[in-house]
């Protein structure tokens, strides 16, 4: 059994109560966040505060994550921190409108699965260029072979309009 399925809430249920609920998650379980990049060693804290909103459930999450992924400047492992939070509606089709500021999700509002819930949720705040941050730099050394990548395609630059002046002034004449 997936850890999705394993990890599934009635939102009605919860909803009704106002339950918090409080989830701890080892974010290599988790096979879309594998596939952008997650290393082991990844993790996660999510509280989901269950209320409804005009007979439907909705869902207030926090997440705290530390993601590994791998530097694009100097290929190395690089520790995102990231601080998530949304409001969203449990909805069964596309067809049903969301109001009040909440996003829909769409699922089975009977069986929610949380670790699906909390892993979209990374996703969406995931940086398309994973880097080390403006504080932190790459270990030494890293760094130069991206530079010497980065000089070589310079050079290589095609510039496939360099001559058009010229050939505008011969077709002018």
């Amino acid at each position: 059994m997936s850890p999705a399925r394993a990890d599934q809430v009635n939102a009605v249920e919860l909803a009704a109560r106002s339950a918090t609920l409080e989830r701890e998650l080892d974010l290599g379980n988790l096979p879309r966040l594998r596939e952008a990049g997650a290393q082991a060693g990844s993790h996660a804290r999510a509280l989901l505060q269950f209320g409804s909103f005009e007979g439907r459930p909705t869902v207030q999450m926090q997440i705290e994550a530390s993601i590994v992924l791998t530097c694009q400047r100097c290929l190395q492992p690089c520790d995102l921190r990231m601080s998530e939070s949304a409001m969203v509606m449990v909805v069964a089709d596309e067809a049903q409108e969301v109001a009040g500021g909440y996003e829909p999700v769409i699922a089975d509002p009977e069986r929610l699965p949380v670790g699906e819930l909390i892993e979209e949720q990374l996703l969406l705040g995931m940086p398309l260029v994973p880097m080390h941050g403006s504080g932190a730099r790459c270990p030494d050394g890293a760094g130069d072979k991206a530079t010497v990548v980065s000089d070589a395609k310079v050079e290589d630059r095609q510039r496939p309009f360099a001559n058009l002046r010229e050939l505008l002034d011969k077709s002018e004449r």
